[in-house]
């Protein structure tokens, strides 16, 4: 275990915070496995209870550590990073990360559309579309549900097709050929619900990040309506902001 040098000017929950950091990034301590009890920490360290404390909670809100209620505190687990400004797919995101993806199809049928699923997505009475629902998993650990709707026109054998790589993105572009152009996208807040908690293996109510996409091919048409319920433990989103307006309104 990392040494603090109490000679340093620098605090000493600070030093305890960097040296836990340290064995984390060297691997002393594995994502999901226990660190050393507030006692164990305070003999290594020679240091008061509430340095300990201050030290392990500022890691917690950082995502490193996560306290359990009567288990101790755990290294956390990676979060994936989902890169807002390019049209990634999940199994993109997930082996940018080097882990390893897997997939469950729920559904995979056609069906006749919602009234607001036509309309969002331009389609004509009487147009059916390909529901696509799928649970994801990350090394095994199921951390999303995929549901998407594709318009049964530009698809419609593709409840018959083998997914390329399991994604539905790789399939579309490699098996169909289509060019994904652009996207809008809605991220917000929800709760998981009693049915979709199941498949994640969450408790019901769970806050969870939903996203709601909209991709078009390069000719404008609306390929896919995406609502996908990501755990919000496992995942978050970033976004690279660069330079100031020219013409600032104050």
């Amino acid at each position: 275990m990392t040494s603090i040098n109490k000679e340093s000017l620098l605090p000493l929950y600070h030093q305890v915070e960097e040296a836990i950091r340290e064995d984390i990034a060297n691997k002393r301590y594995l994502p999901g496995q226990s660190i050393p009890t507030e006692t164990e920490l305070q003999g290594h360290f020679n240091v008061s209870r509430e340095t300990i404390r201050k030290a392990v909670t500022n890691l917690a809100l950082a995502g490193l550590l996560e306290k359990r209620k009567g288990l101790g505190t755990f290294v956390a687990h990676p979060k994936i990073v989902h890169r807002l400004g390019r049209l990634y797919g999940s199994t993109d995101e997930i082996l940018a990360r080097g882990t390893i993806p897997g997939t469950t199809f729920i559904e995979k049928k056609e069906i006749a559309p919602s009234d607001t699923i036509r309309r969002e997505m331009g389609l004509k009475k009487g147009d059916n579309v390909i529901k696509i629902k799928r649970l994801r998993f990350v090394d095994e650990e199921p951390v999303a549900i995929l549901s998407s709707y594709l318009p049964n026109d530009l698809v419609p054998d593709l409840v018959q097709v083998k997914f390329k790589n399991n994604s539905l993105y790789m399939t579309l572009e490699d098996v169909y050929g289509f060019k994904l152009d652009e996207a809008d996208e809605v991220i917000e807040a929800g709760s998981i619900g009693k049915k979709d908690a199941k498949w994640l293996e969450i408790p019901e109510k769970t806050p969870i990040l939903v996203v709601k996409r909209l991709t078009c091919l390069d000719n404008g048409r609306i390929i896919e309506k995406l609502t996908a319920l990501y755990r919000s433990d496992k995942f978050k989103y970033m976004v690279k902001l660069k330079g100031r307006p020219e013409n600032r309104v104050f």
